[in-house]
């Protein structure tokens, strides 16, 4: 990834997205504008509610767009897709944790404070999707059901899709106790490569290899996708992570221009 700045606000890029010409998208960091405070995105991180919704109109207009074309879903680490629509309300976007669109000028962001946020981009059907995956929501596969969603919907195919896996907890830092074990060894099957066992009876979960697992499996090439490799425990100065303590919560999102 790549740290940009647009109207004084620190933002990062992929790689991959920034090439294309169709979108644009972001992942804000914690120290964007306001240092002393931190740029949180979360109206549930902060008691000054003005303060982050002066976060998020700051953000719009770094985007190129109005503070009401910016959707944010209201997350709880579930499977609810919605697909957004200039009509779409914010009581739809309750309970949900993975947004699409192929209307352009539309923002659609998750937020993230160790879980894994996934912007997607099909570059043929001009749709894209911004997908919050923590250790639940990777357990139930959001991921691949978003892509499906995707498939369904506007026809996305793997050979026309890019992937691009936010800032996280790496496996390093995110060691899991047995409830989290086994969910994996459901989910993924008991010979997994997804954790490292510890001695203390816990393991380490890797979940950028399990949401790449998913994209693989739905046919997208290596290639195709592109991870971050920064963590959030180890990069807390530049993002928000609840295992250190953090309320603040960061953005990633995506728009078709």
């Amino acid at each position: 990834m790549k740290k940009i700045q647009i109207n004084n606000l620190h933002l990062w890029q992929f790689e991959g997205l920034s090439k294309e010409s169709s979108v644009k998208h972001f992942v804000t960091d914690r120290s964007s504008h306001s240092a002393d405070k931190g740029f949180t995105l979360s109206y549930s991180s902060s008691p000054n509610r003005n303060e982050v919704e002066n976060n998020r109109t700051l953000l719009a207009s770094a985007m190129g767009i109005d503070y009401t074309q910016l959707y944010f879903p209201s997350q709880v680490h579930k499977t609810k897709i919605v697909t957004v629509t200039r009509h779409t309300s914010k009581d739809e976007l309750l309970e949900t944790d993975s947004l699409i669109t192929n209307e352009r000028g539309l923002c659609i962001a998750v937020m993230s404070a160790d879980c894994v946020p996934i912007l997607l981009m099909d570059t043929k059907n001009k749709a894209i999707a911004a997908v919050h995956s923590g250790w639940r929501g990777t357990v139930a596969r959001i991921l691949e059901k978003t892509l499906q969603k995707m498939h369904a919907t506007y026809g996305t195919t793997p050979d026309h899709l890019l992937a691009a896996i936010g800032p996280s907890v790496s496996q390093n830092a995110y060691e899991v106790g047995g409830e989290v074990v086994e969910a994996i060894n459901n989910a993924f099957g008991s010979k997994n490569d997804l954790l490292s066992p510890q001695e203390n009876g816990k393991a380490k979960l890797d979940l950028w290899k399990a949401n790449v697992q998913q994209l693989r499996e739905f046919g997208v090439e290596t290639s195709q996708i592109e991870i971050s490799g920064l963590c959030t425990v180890q990069n807390n100065n530049s993002f928000f992570s609840a295992r250190k303590g953090d309320a603040g919560r960061f953005a990633a999102g995506i728009l078709l221009v």
